[in-house]
């Protein structure tokens, strides 16, 4: 074994910088595949440590205030199937703003609750820099998700300012906790405040009741749910069911860590992709270093050295680098594997129980070391079929013809791209698995190339696929029957360039067949739309069709002309599907609809929402203040009414009109009168003034739920484009070197002839061209049908083709100039030493 191990070192010590290569390509691939799989380790401990820490109950149900009956909570802890149940207050809202670092209002979906109620529902202790008494020093504190922490950059003791209709409600950050509900800025953050701001914010925020439940871990799951609202039907006489919002056990199982296991397992790819580059450049060393040494490995075996032996020596000296690479790598991973845990948690918005463990590094070990030992002991038994007579021949056997592709002598132009091309063809089998590199590299590259130009290149191009009307202002009204004529009353100001009705978000629609819940959005005709796009099919047309969203399609297997039965309050209608759009937003489960469709299933219905769109140049902010002025404040507006202002009768007025903001907001009333005696006068009013329910920027809540993703996914492209480009730079300098290595004589001979270092690099550099334009070619057509294959599920990705091919051009300039810069060594080739040798 001793001359074994040194015949290994001897090589290794003799391709130094082949060496370090490898050793770098295989210390990335442990580097990236046991951090990521200890980030995936990490994740999925996150719920565990969420339920066991944070969470007092794993279902939850929210109920509209106007639809909750106090006998609900009795009909759920009655149900055999539920262990615990429990029920709190909250409220809620979709049309909250916050101020942003530089004072600008930015949409974020809003849900408070006092200490009494989070008490009830979680259990994650509150953290906080600050003691009792500057806590009790706060006039209006409020405890944040760790989310508005990690993501928002908030930190203890700043400002948060939410926006509610026209005025500010200001509050300094008391602390953090980790919340088990609206938890990040995507979906909406669930706060704690004091109960003199809670009762101040229930008279004009939505109020709903959570029934929270355990089922044994999900037992009971959507058939208990189902089953429990359709018990609430019965017994209040009402929709409930269509009213609701749920957030289950395996809902939150499965949504907490989602993004984190795609990124993790991103990098596991990454992490393949290298270790095949890894296997195809051994493989093509060692055959050249079999061609390299071959008169040596005649001598080794006349001197009794058994083939056995020497293939040996070659699997050690690879073992040796892998060692060393794995060695590296688990160190590097001490150090990336706890930012992976970090980054899990930023994106979940929950604490983790996550250490670094033995488990996935050893895992890792084994494979990278089973793949290496395997791959070099199977090219390296090629030593058995050169016998020491033949080794002394070069390898030659006894005839050797061969037909010469490039010959010389009909060089009409360039003799060095003839030459280079005479080398590519020597060299077939090895420029074949350059290729195989290449491709896959590239098609990594131009992949997170496209991926990256989509959504770095602002929130126009992501809104695009949305998947819903992102107008100015999206108003929505307090009686339904005010929408058309107040859109057409609108269309007529010299600000507005158009009016839609369409439907709200208090409308959900039940799809018995696949289980789902899907919201509504509909329009007189989808052609008046401007960012609804169909990837596939054409829009509705009649009472009978609908369109889904390619999300939805995809899961459910749904395709165009298919027909789906559709429920909404016990009533059932079958539509046709007639397209597939593509939608970012709300989890896929958009439902799109005519209004007559729509009336199909619900004979009551009618659109309840205005899309507004004013004309360029017109500020939506202080159109909001035209609205006002001309069709009087919003219930939220009246609701958020300064006390103490103006006369005594103007202080009665405004003093009603709140408490006929609360009447609509919370009790569901349409129309209020009051008449309140004050000495000898009367002052009388009615809701006729309150048309307006709440007006959200609906552009400013796509970017809240998808600027961080963007971001995210920007700087991930970024890092795995790079490593692309490390792996191909350091592939074509192991080529070069070996290249260079075996044709040393070869080199040297033409430099007696005349040609210069700097021609022959070029020979070099041009040899791996044809590999690498076919690689580029094929990696990119790879690409364009990934990129289409990840649209479909998301939405259409636009392809800048000219921008492709310049990314191509780049990246066949990198390929020349890194084969160019690796073959440098033959500068050292020196005519007078050969011929002294």
């Amino acid at each position: 074994m001793e001359k074994i191990l040194r015949l290994s070192w001897a090589n290794i010590r003799k391709h130094k910088l082949e060496t370090a290569a490898l050793v770098v390509l295989v210390t990335l691939c442990m580097l990236l595949m046991g951090s990521a799989l200890e980030g995936i380790k990490g994740a999925k401990s996150i719920f565990p440590h969420l339920m066991e820490h944070t969470c007092r109950y794993e279902n939850h149900i929210f109920i509209p205030d106007e639809y909750y009956k106090e006998a609900f909570a009795d009909i759920l802890a009655s149900d055999e199937r539920v262990s615990d149940a429990a029920h709190a207050e909250v409220i809620y809202s979709m049309s909250t703003d916050y101020l942003d670092d530089e004072g600008k209002e930015q949409a974020l979906t809003m849900c408070f609750s006092t200490g009494y109620s989070h008490e009830i529902l979680e259990l994650s202790e509150i953290e906080t820099t600050l003691s009792d008494e500057e806590i009790a020093a706060l006039e209006h504190p409020i405890y944040m998700p760790y989310a508005a922490r990690d993501s928002m950059g908030y930190k203890v003791g700043d400002d948060f300012d939410m926006i509610f209709g026209t005025r500010r409600f200001s509050f300094v950050i008391a602390g953090f906790y980790d919340a088990i509900l609206f938890d990040t800025p995507g979906v909406g953050l669930k706060m704690i405040v004091s109960d003199q701001d809670y009762h101040l914010l229930e008279a004009i925020i939505d109020k709903y009741t959570v029934l929270a439940y355990n089922d044994g871990q999900g037992k009971g799951g959507d058939k208990l749910l189902e089953e429990t609202l359709r018990e609430f039907d019965e017994y209040s006489n009402s929709n409930v069911s269509d009213n609701v919002m749920s957030a289950l056990y395996k809902d939150l199982k499965e949504g907490i860590t989602y993004d984190t296991d795609v990124l993790l397992k991103i990098l596991v790819g990454m992490a393949v992709l290298i270790i095949i580059a890894v296997a195809i450049m051994i493989r093509f060393r060692i055959a050249g270093d079999i061609k390299d040494q071959i008169v040596n490995i005649g001598v080794l075996e006349a001197m009794g050295y058994t083939s056995k032996n020497i293939t040996l020596s070659y699997v050690l000296e690879y073992l040796l680098i892998t060692v060393a690479g794995i060695i590296i790598g688990t160190a590097g991973c001490f150090l990336v594997s706890p930012a992976f845990f970090r980054t899990g948690e930023i994106m979940s918005g929950h604490l983790s129980d996550s250490r670094i463990t033995a488990k996935p590094l050893i895992v890792t070990a084994v494979i990278i070391i089973a793949f290496v030992t395997v791959i070099s002991f199977l090219r390296a038994r090629a030593v058995r079929k050169f016998p020491p007579v033949q080794a002394f021949r070069k390898g030659q056997g006894d005839h050797r013809f061969g037909r010469e592709h490039f010959p010389l002598r009909k060089t009409k132009s360039s003799v060095h791209l003839r030459l280079a091309m005479k080398g590519f063809v020597q060299n077939f089998k090895q420029n074949l698995g350059l290729t195989v590199c290449i491709t896959a590299a590239s098609a990594a590259i131009v992949f997170c190339f496209i991926i990256f130009t989509f959504f770095s290149g602002g929130m126009s191009a992501i809104s695009k696929s949305s998947g819903i009307e992102l107008s100015d202002m999206k108003i929505t009204l307090i009686n339904p029957t005010d929408t058309k004529w107040l859109a057409e009353e609108l269309e007529t100001l010299p600000e507005v360039r158009k009016a839609t009705p369409t439907s709200g978000e208090s409308i959900m629609i039940n799809m018995p067949e696949k289980k789902q819940v899907l919201l509504p959005t509909a329009f007189t005709s989808f052609d008046v739309t401007e960012n609804i796009f169909t990837s596939e099919g054409r829009y509705p047309q009649h009472d009978n069709e609908i369109m889904l969203t390619n999300m939805l399609g995809k899961l459910d297997g749904f395709s165009t002309g298919d027909s789906v039965t559709l429920e909404y309050n016990g009533v059932k209608r079958q539509y046709i599907i007639t397209g597939f759009v593509t939608s970012l937003t709300n989890g896929g489960i958009n439902l799109y609809i005519t209004e007559d469709g729509m009336k199909r299933l619900i004979p009551t219905y009618a659109p309840d929402t205005i899309e507004l769109y004013l004309k360029d140049g017109v500020d939506a902010d202080e159109f909001k203040y035209t609205l006002t002025d001309r069709y009087g404040r919003s219930i939220a507006d009246a609701g958020n009414a300064a006390d103490g202002e103006g006369s005594y009768e103007d202080r009665i007025r405004a003093e009603a009109e709140k408490q006929i903001a609360e009447i609509i907001a919370n009790q569901g009333g349409n129309h209020v009168e009051y008449a309140i005696q004050s000495g000898d006068t009367v002052i009388k009013g009615s809701s006729s003034g309150f048309i307006i329910d709440s007006v959200i920027n609906l552009s400013g809540v796509i970017k809240t739920q998808l600027a961080g993703m963007a971001k995210a996914i920007s700087a991930l492209t970024t890092v795995l484009m790079l490593l692309s480009a490390l792996v191909v730079m350091i592939i074509l300098f192991i080529l070069m070197e070996s290249s260079i290595r075996r044709q040393r004589k070869e080199f040297g001979v033409m430099k007696s002839m005349g040609y210069t270092s700097r021609e022959l690099m070029l020979q070099l550099a041009f040899r791996i061209m044809p590999a690498a334009v076919i690689s580029v070619a094929v990696g990119t057509a790879f690409s364009v049908i990934a990129v289409k294959l990840f649209a479909s599920f998301i939405g259409v990705i636009e392809t800048n083709m000219a921008a492709v091919f310049f990314m191509d051009a780049v990246l066949l300039l990198f390929c020349f100039l890194c084969a160019y810069a690796g073959a440098r060594k033959i500068k050292k080739i020196s005519v007078y030493e050969l011929m002294t040798e």
